[in-house]
């Protein structure tokens, strides 16, 4: 059956139409119009959403669970069915570094899982941070787990994974991990700059070779200096490179987030939680892996201060770039669903006809009300649950 949605604000995200109605069936998106213009198919579901903001679906490309579940176990199961409730429709499951045979342990734990049909948010492939980083830029993770990546890490990585892994942040210059650069574009996989400490002048050979991504941009890399613009420098300055951005109000001051936005424009920006498997959860003392964790409310740290991924979810962040950096919510949109869809190559991030129906209806607080991915519900807010109850014309 066609669900059609009318009488909703909808952000597509580029365009508003208001009043605009929807139609989705089979998990695409059929038609999107100004609500005079689309007449609702025959026997279609119909559900007025007066009131209420209709967008394309979040997409995460970096998180690492929430709630106490840890995409790198069976945590990730729940991660799916709990993401909805934030706007988050897809994501790239990521990975934390860990000792090298515990990696692949989990790889191939992960991979049976991802080989199950799963209720709620789509996984869109694994995302690797880690051990393959600088120690000079180890940001939370431990130093001495980290190598630099070879042809035989990355084979090992993707047998283990059975071919899920899609993006692998890695530190280019150490070793001579640089090399497998065009190697990873050519199977598929984005090579992501992160935890690195290299120059500007070997990012742009990087670039070169297709180098397309950075991790948490700011955070654990060489930073800007006017003599040695560093990864940082070279982020800023690359269009081809899409960089992750951590909107938590924490990670990076609003002021150096504006900059980034404003060098690079909302498409060339990817917003990310890198939410911890403490994300949501209680002020304590928790273990993340083989880590020991300080919650407080607002941030995951290690005991000695170091922030240990996030604690926001990518709603949170959402509502930060509007609050706190100033985009206007169309803006603030682009970074968490064009983005992150155009870099992946997969048909979401758009509502137009023939993408996923991957879609959240919003309150005009910004909070949440339903979400759609691949045209059925996932989520209902408790304070929303008769609107979408079947009505037929």
């Amino acid at each position: 059956m066609a669900h059609y949605l009318t009488h909703a604000r909808i952000y597509t995200p580029f365009v508003c139409i208001e009043p605009g109605t929807l139609v989705i069936s089979d998990g695409r998106i059929v038609a999107v119009d100004h609500v005079t213009a689309l007449p609702p198919p025959r026997n279609a579901q119909v559900t007025n959403l007066e009131g209420f903001w209709i967008t394309p679906g979040l997409i995460d490309v970096h998180i690492h669970g929430l709630l106490g579940y840890d995409v790198m176990g069976e945590g990730l199961v729940e991660v799916c069915r709990l993401l909805p409730r934030y706007g988050v429709t897809a994501f790239a499951p990521t990975t934390l570094t860990l000792p090298w045979e515990e990696t692949l342990i989990r790889l191939r734990h992960m991979a049976r899982l991802l080989a199950r049909s799963s209720q709620g948010a789509q996984p869109i492939g694994i995302h690797i941070e880690g051990p393959h980083l600088s120690p000079k830029r180890p940001g939370m993770a431990n130093p001495r787990w980290m190598r630099p990546l070879t042809l035989e890490d990355w084979q090992a990585m993707q047998q283990a994974a059975q071919g899920h892994i899609r993006l692998i942040t890695f530190a280019p210059e150490e070793g001579h991990g640089a090399v497998l650069i065009p190697k990873l574009r050519a199977e598929g996989v984005i090579p992501v700059i992160g935890h690195s400490d290299a120059r500007f002048d070997q990012v742009a050979d990087w670039v070169q070779h297709g180098l397309t991504m950075a991790t948490h941009t700011f955070n654990a890399m060489r930073g800007l200096h006017h003599r040695e613009p560093g990864v940082v420098g070279a982020v800023l300055h690359f269009e081809d490179i899409v960089a992750q951005l951590i909107a938590d109000g924490h990670h990076v001051h609003p002021v150096a987030m504006k900059i980034l936005l404003q060098a690079k424009g909302p498409t060339g920006v990817a917003l990310i939680s890198d939410a911890a498997p403490l994300a949501g959860m209680p002020p304590g003392e928790y273990t993340w892996g083989t880590y020991r964790v300080i919650v407080d409310g607002s941030t995951v740290r290690l005991p000695d201060g170091t922030l240990a991924g996030a604690y926001a979810l990518l709603d949170t962040g959402l509502r930060n770039l509007i609050n706190l950096v100033g985009l206007s919510f169309q803006e603030a949109l682009i970074t968490a669903t064009v983005t992150p869809a155009r870099a992946l190559g997969v048909p979401k991030g758009i509502i137009r006809p023939g993408y996923d129906a991957d879609l959240v209806v919003w309150t005009p607080d910004l909070h949440v009300a339903f979400t759609f991915v691949q045209g059925k519900v996932v989520y209902t807010s408790p304070a929303h649950d008769t609107v979408l109850a079947p009505k037929l014309p």
